[in-house]
């Protein structure tokens, strides 16, 4: 009762009080960021690395007039790079996949992605000079939806769009905004959870938003998503700037088409 006494009475005065709140704020709240870092790299040691201080998220553009595949990558995943599409093929038989990738012997990974694939430019070379392997779109739950979407990028590199069935701009959920998101859309975007969303967040503040260099020419003359979604087809880039009142009154009547 003595304790519990001359605690309370130590709390209950101003000067204590704010001691007590630099206390917190210049000692507990660093060593519990220090903490959740711990946690976070132990539960998740490969996720650190790609989501703090690098790009966004990568980035991929296939031309058909130049017959290139276009990426764009951290360093330590690559680097940025230009492939031949007429050496890619997609990785669609998951048997070997699920054998590298499997967690622990009764249990496989659950989350698939569409593969593809470059050959060497030459078969002979034993450097493998040229090889690539590219992970695109989003994550799948089952490995046959990668099979629409590459018939999708396969038909488009073979017609381009509005010819042999192909629809002009793909489904919303194969999209994704083109820059970071302002806090508007993070409100709307982020998960459930402070660890989740205070993770999200400081991702979204040291990431940076990946551009392709002009000297590549890679849109050949169409422009960038960022600053025509509605004409590169950037569905959710046109969708938020709609919502800003970014669209001009052109591009509102050809995105109702």
């Amino acid at each position: 009762m003595l304790t519990g006494n001359m605690i309370f009475l130590w709390l209950g005065s101003f000067e204590a009080r704010a001691i007590y709140v630099w206390f917190g704020w210049i000692f507990l709240l660093p060593c519990a960021a220090v903490l959740c870092a711990y946690w976070h790299l132990s539960v998740f040691p490969g996720a650190i690395r790609p989501s703090f201080f690098t790009y966004a998220r990568g980035r991929i553009r296939f031309n058909r007039v130049t017959r290139k595949v276009y990426v764009l990558r951290p360093k330590f995943a690559g680097g940025n790079v230009v492939l031949d599409w007429d050496r890619m093929c997609a990785v669609l038989d998951w048997t070997i996949y699920d054998i590298i990738f499997r967690r622990h012997e009764n249990s496989r990974l659950q989350r698939y992605a569409l593969v593809l694939y470059c050959k060497p430019i030459d078969g002979n070379d034993p450097r493998g000079v040229g090889e690539d392997c590219l992970f695109v779109g989003p994550s799948l739950s089952d490995p046959s939806e990668a099979a629409p979407l590459w018939e999708y990028i396969r038909r488009y590199m073979a017609h381009g769009l509005g010819e042999a069935g192909i629809p002009e701009r793909i489904n919303q959920e194969h999209t994704t905004y083109c820059g970071k998101p302002d806090a508007r859309q993070y409100a709307l975007e982020q998960k459930p959870g402070f660890m989740e969303a205070s993770f999200h967040m400081l991702s979204q503040f040291t990431c940076s938003w990946p551009t392709f260099p002009k000297e590549w020419k890679s849109d050949s003359g169409v422009g960038e998503p960022e600053d025509k979604p509605v004409q590169t087809g950037a569905v959710m880039t046109a969708l938020a700037y709609r919502a800003q009142g970014k669209l001009s009154q052109a591009d509102e009547v050809e995105e109702s088409r």
